[in-house]
């Protein structure tokens, strides 16, 4: 099979699997059949590390769910939960190393914002940074 294949296999099956705290490239790598080394190369040589592409989706996952309307009565560690993250600390450290706010002060300004304004879709999906209402962010107290 092509390495470019395998890849995408790889990504498809991570991806089926992001909301699954057991999803580990171990895991990965036995569902497909090949050694953990073999994934790891297959993931550098494709531009990512599998552990950062996973974190990273589960971020976005998370990031989006916490200014969705629909997700409001849900707490901030059941929504990171939901994505896969084990810990609240690990979770809110690299959610605000991602995005520089804390999860709940994008909550608060995603709300106060409203959702549409907030996060756009369109630039989302075309690969461009969000565009963030200024007025809309609290400012941060050192």
């Amino acid at each position: 099979m092509a390495e470019e294949t395998l890849l995408v296999r790889v990504l498809a099956y991570s991806r089926a699997h992001l909301k699954d705290p057991g999803l580990t490239p171990a895991r990965t790598a036995h569902a497909h059949g090949i050694s953990l080394r073999t994934l790891y190369r297959l993931c550098e040589d494709g531009g990512s590390a599998i552990e950062q592409w996973v974190i990273r989706k589960r971020l976005e996952g998370t990031r989006d769910d916490l200014i969705a309307p629909e997700h409001a009565h849900r707490t901030i560690e059941a929504i990171a939960r939901s994505w896969g993250f084990g810990s609240p600390a690990y979770f809110a450290r690299r959610f605000r190393q991602a995005y520089g706010l804390a999860p709940s002060r994008w909550r608060h300004a995603g709300s106060a914002a409203g959702h549409d304004t907030w996060h756009e879709r369109s630039n989302q999906a075309a690969g461009r940074p969000l565009r963030i209402n200024p007025q809309a962010v609290p400012t941060r107290k050192e």
